[in-house]
């Protein structure tokens, strides 16, 4: 009878990260294709690679209008996204923000709202509308997600495709824009939200 030789050891077994990745990489792969992504899932994918937004991250709130392109695309798009990091996440995206130089501390100087809302572009158009600079502004900020007292902040524009062209980072914005990104971020809600809009 032949002596019983040992078994070997099975290694011990390591947590799978696939659950946890598993939403991204299914986002990833489904936006792979025209047929598997729909317009939400491009919006969100679009926006995770421009602010490289942790994959962990999970969307709280998504706003867009129109939701999906009409005969000349989506006009007059305006987009709302609010990713909530986790907190070590939060606290690396905040030094990456603070070491690039890039983003700037709130709140947003009324100067920077007031060409975000394109007021002296209405001014220019309409001689009335001098006249309502302050309803413009007021009607702007309105129009934005509830902005945090403290925080930092950035903003991109394009020009032209705002969901697809290369973005530029201006700080301090200094003329009007026609289109935007505009990110900030809350270090004590852990939340990332990020406005797109534009006016064509």
């Amino acid at each position: 009878m032949l002596p019983s030789l040992p078994m070997p050891r099975t290694p011990a077994a390591r947590p799978c990260p696939l659950p946890v990745l598993a939403p991204a990489l299914l986002l990833a792969v489904g936006c792979a294709t025209l047929a598997g992504c729909s317009t939400r899932q491009s919006d969100e994918l679009a926006l995770r690679r421009e602010f490289a937004v942790p994959w962990g991250a999970s969307v709280v709130r998504y706003a867009a209008s129109p939701e999906e392109p009409g005969w000349f695309g989506r006009e007059g798009l305006k987009i709302t996204m609010v990713f909530r990091l986790s907190p070590a996440d939060a606290a690396t995206f905040r030094s990456s923000a603070l070491r690039s130089g890039r983003w700037r501390p709130l709140p947003i100087p009324v100067a920077e709202l007031r060409h975000l809302a394109g007021i002296r572009t209405a001014m220019a158009s309409r001689p009335d509308a001098a006249q309502h600079t302050g309803t413009l502004l007021e009607r702007f900020q309105a129009s934005l997600p509830p902005l945090p007292r403290a925080g930092l902040y950035q903003i991109r524009t394009a020009g032209d495709n705002i969901m697809g062209a290369p973005k530029r980072i201006i700080s301090p914005l200094r003329n009007d824009v026609n289109d935007f990104m505009l990110a900030v971020l809350d270090p004590a809600e852990r939340t990332l939200t990020i406005r797109v809009s534009s006016n064509y």
